[in-house]
This record gives C-alpha cells, sequence and structure tokens, in this order.
C-alpha cells in the first residue's frame, strides 16, 4: 500500500482497534489467479510478533483451497470514508480529496481444527451480537454443529501491518476545523469520518475538536 507519510501511521494499537471496529475485510490470495473475498475477522493481538487474524469461508468458496501456508496473502481494512469539496476549505487553490482510514495486513495463512472452527464461530457471535439481543450461539448449539461442515475456518499469522489515515492533519488547523464542522453535520459515512478526524486529526493542537465552533466562522 502507498502511504504518504503525512498519513501512515505505526501504532500498532491503533491499527488493532480499527481492524476491530471495522470486522469486515477483503481477503486477497493470488493462488490460481487472484481471488477475493469479503469475510469479518477477528483479532488475537498477543499471537506472535504482530499478532493473528481469525476469519472462516464457505466451504463453496475455492480460495480456501489456497490457505495452506505456501503463499502470503493480504487483507485489507477500508473504513469510514468521504468526499471532500475544496468549497469547505478556507483556504484556496485547492482541490477535491477523498478522507478514509484503511489498515493493510500481510501474512502466512493456515487452515484450522474442526474444534477451533466451532470455538471462532462461537467467539464471533459472543464478541458481535448486542447484549441485548438475548440471544447467545449456546442457544442453537447443535443448529451450529448442522453448520460447521459448511464453512472452513483459517488463522493469518501476520507478518506485516501499514495504517493510512487519511484525514486531513496535514492542513492548517482551521482548515481541519472547517471540514470537520461540515462532516459533523453531514450523512451517516461524513459523520462517521467526523469522528476518526476527532481520534487522530487534532493530536498535535493543545485543546481538543469542537465540532460546532471552527475557529474562523462558518464552513463553507
Amino acid at each position: 500500500m502507498y502511504v504518504p507519510a503525512a498519513f501512515r501511521n505505526s501504532d500498532r494499537e491503533t491499527a488493532y482497534d480499527l481492524i476491530e471496529e471495522i470486522r469486515l475485510g477483503s481477503l486477497v490470495s493470488a493462488g490460481q489467479g487472484i481471488e477475493v473475498s469479503h469475510l469479518p475477522f477477528m483479532i488475537d493481538r498477543g499471537h506472535g510478533p504482530l499478532g493473528r487474524l481469525i476469519g472462516h469461508c464457505a466451504r463453496a468458496n475455492p480460495q480456501w483451497k489456497c490457505l495452506d501456508g505456501a503463499q502470503e496473502v493480504l487483507v485489507t481494512f477500508l473504513g469510514p470514508n468521504t468526499y471532500v469539496s475544496p468549497g469547505w476549505y478556507g483556504t484556496n487553490p485547492r482541490a477535491p480529496t477523498w478522507l478514509f482510514a484503511s489498515v493493510h495486513v500481510r501474512g502466512r495463512p493456515q487452515l484450522t481444527s474442526e474444534r477451533e472452527l466451532r470455538d471462532m464461530v462461537v467467539r464471533l457471535s459472543n464478541e458481535m451480537d448486542p447484549p441485548s439481543s438475548g440471544w447467545t450461539p449456546d442457544s442453537i448449539g447443535p443448529y451450529i454443529d448442522k453448520l460447521l461442515p459448511g464453512i472452513v475456518g483459517f488463522n493469518i499469522d501476520i507478518t506485516d501491518i501499514q495504517t493510512q489515515l487519511r484525514l486531513g492533519q496535514q492542513n492548517a488547523p482551521d482548515d481541519r476545523y472547517r471540514v470537520h464542522r461540515v462532516l459533523s453535520n453531514g450523512d451517516l459515512s461524513q459523520r462517521l469520518v467526523s469522528r476518526l478526524m476527532e481520534r487522530f486529526s487534532f493530536t498535535d493542537l493543545p485543546e481538543p475538536v469542537a465540532a460546532t465552533n471552527p475557529p474562523g466562522g462558518q464552513a463553507g
């Protein structure tokens, strides 16, 4: 992944946090041609030097046959993203751009045992299902057992992680505040990006971002 220096983040915990927030990754392998599957992932942060991704796919998906450790695979995670208009800045001339957060993970995959597969399916359900639902995977144990032959589990021991936070942090404070104000009052994708900006785009400033009062007046 090409990552300009201004957008590169080398903090491993940030990468792990984003993976857990995004969850849906694109698994890319190059066996008999390029294969891509969009799958939910979990992460074991403490496994090995860089951690481990845990996933599963349908047995009918031929990509699992490439996950034998012979070749490295890539998993990409793309978080909230949105367009930014030049008209939102206080400075000019400006060009249109796109804000986003992404994590690329490379590693060696290995297929799991049947017992590990069941454990990972239960764990993913427990991690993702909201407590308010009142549902637990234990309530459908026999049904899970019936489904397991139709899926394949795998682990990916991570060999490299790259994180890109393209969130306008290279801009002057006033421009950052202006863009943040527009996004924080926009649609769902824009609001999600504004929250990422709050986490990562104002860390060099002494005061926290204020969503409704950017310096320099109204954004536009």
